[in-house]
C-alpha cells in the first residue's frame, strides 16, 4: 500500500472491492492446490472480469501487498526470491510472472473469508 494510505480513510466502495479481490485471489488458489504462478498484469485482467469496479493494477498490487505482509500468501520470483511487502518498485510487479502461495495462515484465513462471503450473500 502506498505511504499514506493508511492515514486516509477508506471509503464503503474501496473496502467492498479489497473483500472482493481478497476473495478471489485466495478462491484462485485454492482451486489451484495452495499456489498460481502468473503476471501482476495477468492477474488484473483476470480479476476485472469478475470485478469490474477495479479501475487500477495498483489497487491489485495493495491487495497482494496487503495479503503478504498479513501472512496470508507468500510472493516469490524465481530470479529475485520472496516478497516481503513495502517495496513497491520491487521486481516482483514488474510485467514478468511470479508466484503466488497460500499460507498455513492463509489457508486459515480462507475460511473465515469463505463463511463472510456466504453470510454477505445470505
Amino acid at each position: 500500500m502506498a505511504a499514506n494510505s493508511a492515514l486516509r480513510p477508506i471509503s464503503n466502495e474501496e473496502q467492498s472491492l479489497a473483500f472482493k479481490l481478497e476473495y478471489a485471489i485466495l478462491s484462485v488458489l485454492i482451486h489451484y492446490n495452495g499456489s498460481y504462478e502468473e503476471s501482476l498484469p495477468d492477474w488484473y485482467a483476470a480479476l476485472r472480469l469478475g470485478c469490474p469496479q477495479l479501475k487500477d493494477p495498483r489497487e491489485l498490487r495493495d491487495v497482494f501487498e496487503r495479503l503478504s505482509a498479513n501472512g496470508i500468501i507468500e510472493l516469490n520470483k524465481p530470479n529475485s526470491g520472496s516478497y516481503r511487502g513495502g517495496a513497491t518498485d520491487h521486481p516482483l510487479f514488474n510485467l514478468g510472472t511470479f508466484t503466488t502461495s497460500l499460507t498455513r495462515d492463509g489457508l486459515v484465513h480462507w475460511n473465515t473469508v469463505r463463511i463472510q462471503a456466504v453470510q454477505l450473500v445470505a
